[in-house]
C-alpha cells in the first residue's frame, strides 16, 4: 500500500474508536488535509487545524489531555520528532499524559520537499530514548496494523505511531 493510502488508512482506523470515546481530539499540524476528511465529516467539532505550530500544538494537546480529552497530533515526522521534542518530553512524557502522536511520512514520501521533511529512523530512536511508547507498522510485514491501532489507541499512556 503507498504511503498516502496508508496515512489515510491510520486516521481512518481511529474512527471507530472516536465514535465510543467523544474524548478523541485531533489536531492537524497545516498539512494532511485529505487524509482527514472522513474524521472530518464524522467529528466536524472534533478536529482542529493548528496550523505551523507544533511545539504549541503539543503544550496545547498536553492541556486537553490534563482536562480529561484524549488529543491526537498528526504532523509531519521530523516536527514532531524533532521541533516539538522538548515539549513531548516535558510536557507529555513527563507528566505521562495521554497525549497520542501520529508522525507522516517516515518512508520518505515528503523528500521531495528537502532534508528538512525526513527522518529515517531517527524519530523512533529519539522518542524510545525519552520513553515515549512508539507504534511501528514497519518493522514487521506481518503486522496486523489493526491491533497496532487498537494498542496505540486503548493504552492510557502517550503513545507514538509512525506512518
Amino acid at each position: 500500500m503507498d504511503d498516502l493510502n496508508f496515512r489515510g488508512q491510520v486516521i481512518n482506523a481511529i474512527i471507530p474508536y472516536a465514535k465510543k470515546n467523544r474524548r478523541i481530539i485531533l489536531l492537524v499540524c497545516d498539512m494532511g488535509f485529505g487524509v482527514c476528511d472522513k474524521f472530518k465529516e464524522e467529528f466536524p467539532s472534533r478536529i482542529f487545524n493548528m496550523g505551523i505550530m507544533e511545539q504549541a500544538t503539543v503544550g496545547i494537546a498536553a492541556g486537553m489531555a490534563a482536562a480529561g480529552l484524549m488529543p491526537i497530533v498528526y504532523s509531519i515526522v521530523n516536527f514532531i520528532a524533532f521541533r516539538s521534542l522538548e515539549q513531548i518530553r516535558n510536557d507529555v512524557v513527563i507528566q505521562n499524559l495521554n497525549v497520542k502522536f501520529i508522525a507522516t511520512g517516515v518512508n520518505n514520501h515528503f523528500g521531495n520537499l528537502g532534508k528538512s521533511h525526513c527522518c529515517g529512523i531517527d524519530d523512533k530512536k529519539i522518542m524510545k530514548l525519552i520513553n515515549l511508547k512508539v507504534f511501528d507498522p514497519y518493522e514487521n510485514k506481518d503486522v496486523n496494523f489493526d491491533k497496532i491501532i487498537e494498542e496505540f489507541i486503548m493504552d492510557l499512556k502517550p503513545g507514538y505511531i509512525r506512518v
